[in-house]
């Protein structure tokens, strides 16, 4: 004859045991030696229903004779819980003690057990009664979902006792603000805090561990990660991977609510490998702030964060009379922690963007700020000449000299993108990289490269006090080189979750860059590529087609076009008539008519560089005939 024990949870977990003539022992850690000589039959599973020395069967004849443990009357120790029939738990009846089994009886310990004990002829027994669910393990299975899934309000619950919810209401008041809510710098010493606060705020309850936990559902082997140093919980604490995937599995709209284990209901949860020792009961909580549009916080890597906690030397209080104290904390700690990330997005967003458009923008949103592709144009400004200042320098204090003046010249640039609301992209030395068009919630402008042009002469503006005389040339130019190309780009944030940065890629990038190269072959301080200079018609802006240039880099030539600025703000200062002549010239230029290139050319003023540089053009090729195939393009070798 044969004795054993199935869990409810898992009819794998089962244990068994030939009865003979020797007693056996039953119980979680049950205590051979207190009724004689016999064979512990230790449950394996954590079923705390059952004492840890709950009773002895001893056999007589086919029958087997089990009697609950007795305990003294002055021991603190209560009695080992009854015996009753093996049935789902609202229909189970309670047995008599002792309790007689004859061959195919079985019974389980406690109102709310779960596990079954059987005595039975032999194994092959067991496994027909388990094939016709003898152990009532799918019913309860099915009762434990529907639980786990409901929605409680765990805010209204009993209350504490007033001596608990005054010492809670003391440590709010008193210890919270001075430890944990203040003088943090980064999140994980705000974590570190407030777990070491918690570990001694909840009356009567020992053992306490808590960590904040970040859950990412992408690795079940690793679905979690713990967002701070353990400074104060046990050695061996660790949260349960087994409890976090439940989470990970759920529904987006259980995320928010608490979640709770407790010994007295879940068994099979606080009794698996990932728990060293027997917990009492687990809560974990979202961080997320109350209100209307109650949200859960994310890190900066997009991942939920929960507050975890753990008991295992509990007191007779229900977990679930914690929960509202440790919801005010979480959403505490989620207020303060979601104020510092969107203060640092702002912070950071600054660099890039003007005032009114970080205000347009959704507060903290990093979703408008991803990588994507999108129709922009771009504006190079380079500070014409600084490098030869700078190597003229020789002092140190010349050389500080020169790059305050540089910085200067950058941060009144820059001040005019914003005023203009362009999105700065990167600083090069004395350099400004803008962009419009991008993030697409920043405006309804459709016309992004009219922005930028407006942007432009507005430096040119605002320059014009700067002008320098070059001697070469015997003529005053722009203190800036401008470059301006419209066109479609993949445009976004990028950098490390500590320092974000915004990019822009692409041959349209590429290609403003280089126009703003050539301004120092024409002289001329905006250049402006094809697609920018139609979107400009129209518009009351007066450009000009200079040439058909090959930049250093690319396969192919390009159209380049002069945006043309008066005279006192540094550039050609060309009439329409100017503009008319030029490009006729250049017609002529593209036909291999040289000489008759020449001729118009020379109708335009002499201090027209634009011209002056087509000429030598048309020299050079009139002493050297281009190739069969040449499409007018001219070679920058220069960048």
């Amino acid at each position: 004859m044969i004795f054993a024990a199935v869990f409810h949870d898992d009819t794998e977990q089962r244990i068994y045991v030939d009865v003979e003539d020797h007693p056996v022992h039953i119980g979680r850690r049950p205590d051979t030696g207190s009724g004689g000589p016999g064979v512990p039959f230790l449950i394996p599973w954590g079923d705390r229903v059952i004492n840890r020395n709950h009773s002895v069967a001893r056999r007589e004849g086919d029958c087997l004779v089990v009697e609950r443990v007795t305990v003294d009357t002055d021991s603190p120790r209560s009695a080992p819980n009854p015996f009753y029939s093996n049935a789902p738990s609202e229909h189970r009846l309670k047995l008599e003690d002792p309790l007689r089994l004859s061959p195919g009886d079985s019974f389980v310990i406690g109102a709310q057990g779960r596990t079954s004990f059987f005595w039975l002829h032999s194994i092959d027994d067991l496994e027909r009664l388990l094939s016709g669910n003898g152990a009532h393990s799918e019913p309860r299975h099915r009762e434990f979902q529907r639980n786990e899934s409901a929605e409680v309000d765990y805010d209204q619950v009993a209350e504490l006792d007033e001596y608990s919810m005054r010492f809670q209401l003391k440590l709010l008041q008193s210890e919270l603000p001075e430890k944990v809510l203040t003088g943090w710098t980064e999140e994980e010493e705000l974590f570190v805090r407030a777990s070491d606060f918690l570990q001694s705020a909840l009356p009567g309850q020992k053992g306490v561990s808590v960590a904040f936990v970040a859950l990412r559902a992408d690795d079940p082997a690793e679905p979690f990660e713990v967002l701070h140093a353990n400074t104060s919980s046990r050695a061996d604490f660790r949260p349960s991977r087994t409890l976090l995937l439940q989470i990970i599995k759920e529904k987006p709209s259980a995320a928010l609510r608490p979640h709770i284990w407790s010994s007295e209901e879940n068994f099979a949860a606080l009794s698996g490998r990932s728990f060293v020792g027997q917990i009492d009961w687990v809560i974990a909580l979202p961080l997320s702030s109350p209100g209307d549009e109650e949200s859960l916080y994310q890190d900066a890597r997009g991942r939920p964060v929960y507050l975890y906690v753990e008991t295992r030397q509990a007191s007779n209080a229900s977990a679930r009379v914690f929960v509202p104290f440790l919801r005010l904390i979480s959403s505490l700690i989620s207020s303060l922690v979601s104020a510092r990330q969107k203060q640092r997005v702002q912070d950071q967003m600054s660099a890039y963007f003007s005032p009114a458009l970080r205000r347009h923008l959704k507060e903290g949103d990093e979703e408008a700020l991803k990588l994507t592709t999108a129709e922009c144009t771009v504006l190079f400004c380079d500070r014409r000449a600084s490098s030869r200042v700078l190597e003229k320098a020789i002092s140190d204090e010349e050389i500080l000299e020169t790059l305050r003046d540089n910085q200067a010249f950058v941060s009144e640039v820059s001040q005019i993108v914003f005023d203009h609301d362009g999105v700065i992209t990167d600083f090069a030395g004395d350099g400004v990289l803008a962009l419009w068009g991008w993030p697409a919630s920043a405006g309804s402008v459709s016309n992004h490269a009219l922005q930028a042009v407006d942007t432009a002469e507005f430096i040119a503006q605002r320059l014009a006090n700067r002008l320098e005389h070059d001697e070469e040339l015997n003529a005053s130019l722009a203190a800036f080189r401008i470059g301006i190309s419209t066109g479609r780009i993949a445009v976004g944030k990028t950098g490390t979750e500590q320092q974000m940065h915004i990019s822009c890629f692409g041959s349209v990038v590429n290609f403003g860059s280089r126009l703003e190269g050539l301004g120092k072959q024409f002289h001329v301080p905006v250049l402006l590529s094809e697609e920018t200079a139609n979107l400009l018609k129209g518009e009351g802006k007066r450009v000009r087609e200079l040439c058909y240039m090959k930049p250093a880099g690319f396969e192919k030539g390009y159209p380049v076009y002069e945006l043309v600025l008066p005279r006192e703000y540094g550039g050609s200062g060309a009439t329409p008539e100017h503009i008319t002549t030029y490009e006729q010239a250049l017609g002529h230029f593209l036909q291999r008519q040289w000489t008759r290139c020449r001729e118009l050319l020379a109708e335009l003023p002499a201090e027209d560089a634009p011209a002056r540089w087509l000429a030598r053009q048309a020299d050079y090729f009139l002493a050297n005939e281009p190739p069969d195939g040449w499409a007018g393009e001219i070679v920058s070798l220069t960048k």
